[in-house]
């Protein structure tokens, strides 16, 4: 098992590769190769200039890179990771999500906790969501999709208009039609012909984007919390 903790676990005055020597030996390996795959990860995340340099010295960013090296340098059936994005920029996400997809490719089983829905989303093939200690979620992400539909389009028209189109109002179950973003966010009544609708809207209103609303995953658990949220608002 690789562990990966939300607070940062490198020792402050040791080097890189002789931290990373430590954990692996920790993991089983011997000396020479948890010095040798240390390294190599280092190279791999671009951090080969720091490998002697002590903790101290490095940004929040790169104590993070090399702290998932320690969780993953000894080649894990099962790894967890614990809000494993922070104190990361954009470059540095990208990389680790890289690493992570790479590690569940070798057939690693990858479990993460975040707050950061869209994160998990993103990355995800099946999501369990806790609130207040209970289970309130647990599914795959395409059965969670097909569970909470909504019936509504959004629709980014080709040209700049004024006004929607009096035939898109009329269209059979269209409920309301209200301005989001670049476009329009447009409200349909159950069991609504969605192929049909689909087809007239991009005849009577030609759309550079149209599309069928999904709800994320923090619209679905607002949807299942929100109860509970609204008692402890006016408790």
């Amino acid at each position: 098992m690789g562990y990966l903790p939300e607070k940062r676990g490198v020792y402050r005055k040791m080097k890189m590769v002789d931290f990373l020597l430590h954990m692996g030996v920790l993991k089983g390996l011997t000396r020479a190769d948890a010095k040798r795959r240390g390294l190599q990860w280092l190279e791999r995340v671009g951090l080969a200039e720091v490998a002697k340099k002590p903790r101290e010295e490095l940004s929040k960013g790169m104590q993070q890179k090399v702290q998932f090296i320690a969780a993953v340098i000894h080649t894990p059936e099962l790894l967890i990771l614990d809000e494993h994005f922070n104190g990361l920029d954009p470059v540095e996400m990208r990389l680790l999500k890289a690493l992570i997809e790479a590690e569940h490719a070798r057939g690693c089983t990858v479990l993460f906790e975040t707050h950061v829905m869209p994160q998990a989303e993103a990355m995800c093939e099946h999501i369990v969501m806790i609130h207040q200690g209970r289970k309130v979620l647990d599914d795959t992400l395409s059965g969670i999709s097909a569970g909470h539909q909504r019936n509504a389009i959004q629709l980014e028209p080709l040209k700049p208009a004024s006004e929607v189109p009096a035939s898109v109002r009329a269209l059979p179950g269209v409920l309301s039609i209200e301005p989001q973003g670049r476009g329009y966010r447009i409200a349909l009544a159950e069991r609504t012909d969605l192929p049909a609708t689909l087809a007239a809207l991009a005849r009577e209103w030609p759309p550079a984007k149209l599309e069928i609303v999904r709800p994320s995953l923090e619209d679905i658990f607002i949807d299942i919390v929100g109860t509970d949220i609204n008692r402890e608002h006016l408790a």
